[in-house]
């Protein structure tokens, strides 16, 4: 039976990077970002789906069968296991691991673990900012709206880390800027995780030129053949003005600036002490109120599903 490995990322946090060094194991097999149990499992206030049933009169169905019968999330749960564990055994191709690396699973890690407790989970962190810098230099816009991956920097740090300190004795725990400033190390200790004690040598091979499927951080993948410490720092000059700044220091605050302190993170002195660029701040600022106006009175890109749908199929569609 294949072993399913899942790593637990934010998106943006150098997870595909691993991926790869997880496959010069000659035994691991493992396929994009598979993304399937987020279909499967999550069923909570934050899903969203488009369908064309309505979504709220399946949550009535499935609370009238959790209200009649007390096994049905055991019996749904084991069923999404033994469906996925046969997928991930046909995906390995005979390999006895399959790495899953969906960067949105920080939404539903506490699930997956409930549904496969024999699996193997890394959690890779980085810096949010950092990850809030890239996220917005890898969508190709020139600018600044992190609000597009809100649900990730807002709800998907906090469950991660709740994740993180509920199973932190059963489960491995990577900071990027080690894994990319003291590879051997980093790698020995996930080598003496997983049970494979050769995973350091997967420093004097060639990474995989991709990982298998058509999602993942394709930039990265090309621009680095081996383990690279350029990025370590370089997303600091993304908060090059007085707009960027301030949205990192109210970021920084609360339960979330906790989260960061027992990282091992901070506000870096120049986003702290920075000043300057006033006129791509102001652009930023206009750019930002016109993208959060047009999302709320005229999300273009749902009135576009929703008129192709009904052309197309002569019906419409309803989202949750």
């Amino acid at each position: 039976m294949t072993q399913p490995i899942f790593i637990f990322s934010l998106p943006r946090s150098g997870s595909t990077l691993l991926q790869r060094l997880l496959m010069t194991n000659p035994q691991v097999a493992s396929l994009g970002e598979p993304s399937l149990l987020l279909r499967l499992l999550g069923n909570d206030e934050l899903s969203a789906r488009r369908s064309v049933y309505w979504e709220f009169l399946v949550d009535m169905a499935v609370n009238d069968m959790r209200s009649h019968w007390n096994g049905y999330d055991e019996s749904y749960r084991n069923g999404v296991r033994r469906m996925m564990l046969d997928i991930y055994q046909g995906l390995a191709g005979g390999k006895p691991f399959f790495i899953d690396k969906t960067p949105r699973y920080t939404l539903i890690a506490e699930e997956i673990r409930k549904t496969f407790p024999e699996a193997k989970c890394i959690v890779l962190w980085r810096h949010p900012l950092a990850v809030a810098a890239s996220m917005s230099a890898g969508s190709g816009r020139s600018r600044w709206f992190p609000e597009d991956h809100a649900v990730d920097l807002q709800q998907g740090l906090l469950r991660l880390d709740a994740f993180t300190r509920k199973h932190k004795d059963d489960i491995c725990v990577v900071r990027y800027r080690d894994l990319v400033t003291e590879p051997a190390r980093e790698l020995e200790r996930i080598g003496s995780y997983l049970g494979w004690p050769d995973l350091p040598k997967a420093l004097d091979k060639p990474l995989p030129e991709d990982n298998g499927g058509s999602l993942g951080d394709t930039t990265g993948v090309k621009k680095f053949k081996a383990i690279s410490t350029e990025s370590l720092h370089a997303w600091e000059q993304s908060y090059h003005n007085f707009y960027r700044r301030n949205w990192a220091k109210r970021y920084c605050s609360g339960e979330r600036l906790e989260v960061m302190k027992s990282l091992g993170y901070d506000l870096p002195a120049s986003i702290v002490n920075g000043s300057g660029g006033i006129i791509s701040g102001i652009l930023d600022a206009i750019h930002a109120t016109m993208r959060r106006r047009r999302r709320m009175t005229h999300p273009r890109w749902v009135v576009r599903q929703h008129r192709d749908y009904l052309r197309d199929f002569g019906f419409d569609v309803s989202w949750r």
